[in-house]
């Protein structure tokens, strides 16, 4: 991973609520700390992720997905050194105040051996969260860890395969997904057919989940023909670093039906 991922794109089509916070507004402003050694910051440019060739962060980047706001949270990074020489190393802590690290700190650090830095988040509101851990080494061998934290919807339990019930022609089967939010904040979503079929019909394709609600998908099959037919879906939710949920609708028509 060589870059930070982004945010899913706002969608275009979205409805304006109070409380619907787009993450791309929802970025904190950095404060320096006291203990921070500015004249590093000031002087070094900390650009390189993943590795530095003398310094391996485990992981590359930290993610506190889902949190509940005055918890406090922690994850272990591990700073290994991967170089044939003993190393001299500064860790910069985060700017901003929601971001902490603990690590014991030695005096130097042997080949093969690592740093274990916990880092600690403790959200005072429901937004999406970001600084970096920096890490200083000889040289202009910088490295930058990337650290974010950003409420997630954990409400959403689609199979991947939903069969509806056989339906003679001219008449309909559907299947309604719920999509609920336990977060007090709105997400965006939206729809998109990935192997579309005349016979289903999805509404809506793009909406609000509202904070602390609900709302539904309705697919509905009406067969133009016997056979069987199916249709494959993504929904996309406007969370930071989401992954789209991807699933089959499938439908059936069959002449001996109307025998029963």
């Amino acid at each position: 991973m060589e870059v930070v991922h982004s945010a899913p794109e706002t969608f275009s089509r979205s409805l304006k609520k109070k409380n619907l916070l787009p993450l791309s507004q929802l970025l904190e402003d950095t404060r320096k700390s006291g203990n921070v050694p500015h004249h590093l910051l000031e002087t070094r440019v900390f650009a390189k992720l993943k590795s530095n060739g003398v310094v391996q962060a485990e992981p590359l980047e930290l993610h506190f997905s889902g949190f509940e706001v005055g918890k406090d949270y922690r994850k272990n990074l591990k700073l290994v050194n991967v170089s044939s020489e003993v190393l001299s190393v500064h860790i910069l802590p985060p700017l901003t105040k929601h971001f902490q690290i603990k690590y014991t700190k030695k005096c130097r650090l042997v080949p093969g051996l690592a740093y274990t830095v916990t880092v600690h988040f403790q959200p005072d509101e429901w937004r999406y969260f970001s600084d970096n851990i920096r890490i200083h080494c000889k040289g202009d061998e910088n490295l930058l860890v990337p650290v974010h934290a950003y409420p997630v919807i954990n409400d959403l339990h689609i199979p991947s395969h939903i069969s509806l019930p056989p339906v003679p022609l001219g008449q309909s089967a559907s299947h309604v997904i719920p999509l609920s939010c336990s977060c007090p904040i709105d997400f965006e979503f939206q729809v998109h057919c990935l192997q579309p079929h005349k016979a289903f019909t999805v509404k809506p394709l793009s909406g609000i989940i509202p904070a602390n609600g609900k709302t539904a998908l309705k697919v509905t099959f009406t067969p133009l023909r016997y056979g069987t037919a199916d249709i494959t879906l993504q929904l996309v939710i406007s969370q930071f670093n989401s992954k789209p949920v991807i699933f089959t609708v499938t439908g059936s028509s069959s002449p001996y039906l109307l025998l029963r």
